[in-house]
């Protein structure tokens, strides 16, 4: 599975709690969705240049001063082996746990405790994640 930034997508981890929620179109309409307070919700939508145009520089801001996914990923993620990462990209194509313990040459259950703690390491919440998370 090609990683994020292959397909022209830009990811940037920012340090800053960002709570809102943003959606600007074609920088002439802007939908700004409020924080959850229980069932209710609230979103403005607004065509006013000024306020767009601010929004989006507070965005520019934030987006400069947060860090390309791949520097984070290298910098924050856990050392891994060569066999770690096999099995992450393992899990990445989508393949059964049968056929990657084959295909690596280890029994099942070792393949499973393995995926297991490698999620434990990550953080991950599926195994999907986990191999999507560290990619190639």
């Amino acid at each position: 599975m090609p990683r994020p930034t292959a397909a022209g997508i830009r990811v940037r981890i920012s340090p800053a709690p960002l709570p809102q929620e943003t959606i600007i179109i074609d920088r002439r309409v802007m939908i700004l969705a409020g924080t959850p307070d229980g069932a209710d919700r609230t979103f403005t939508v607004t065509t006013a240049a000024g306020l767009i145009d601010g929004v989006r520089a507070l965005f520019r801001a934030a987006w400069d001063a947060a860090e390309p996914l791949d520097a984070w990923l290298r910098r924050s993620g856990p050392q891994l082996d060569p066999a770690d990462r096999v099995i992450l990209r393992s899990l990445a194509s989508g393949l059964t746990d049968e056929a990657a313990a084959r295909r690596l040459g280890i029994p099942l259950r070792t393949y499973r405790r393995r995926v297991a703690e490698l999620m434990r390491q990550l953080g991950s919440d599926s195994r999907f994640q986990a191999g999507v998370q560290v990619g190639n």
